[in-house]
């Protein structure tokens, strides 16, 4: 009964992430500054590939949730990091194009 009911949550997450995953992917492509771009790739890192993990954690193999639970951990630490970056270094490639003395 117990494997019944994980079965159906683990595909209701896998279907709901990726649902999420298509819908930001779609955004990311639809949008022509990096700013907006930035907002449908962190729908992406964020929610769809957790819940696309934790589909695969019900599965109830160790292996397979050890790695789910690192890769969880690691998204979470360099997501905003790496989304960061982009919006600076966007932000500064804008301030370079407004200043005069630029070539």
């Amino acid at each position: 009964m117990l494997d019944a009911v994980l079965d159906v949550v683990g595909a209701a997450a896998l279907l709901l992430g990726l649902l999420i995953a298509t819908i930001g992917l779609y955004g990311m492509l639809r949008r022509e500054r990096v700013f907006e771009q930035l907002h449908a790739a962190g729908t992406v890192t964020g929610p769809a590939v957790v819940l696309i993990l934790v589909g695969s954690v019900a599965s109830g193999s160790a292996d397979i949730i050890t790695s789910a639970a690192l890769v969880i951990l690691f998204v979470f630490i360099t997501s905003p990091l790496s989304a960061h970056a982009i919006a600076q270094a966007a932000w500064r490639r804008e301030q370079d194009a407004d200043d005069p003395r630029a070539p």
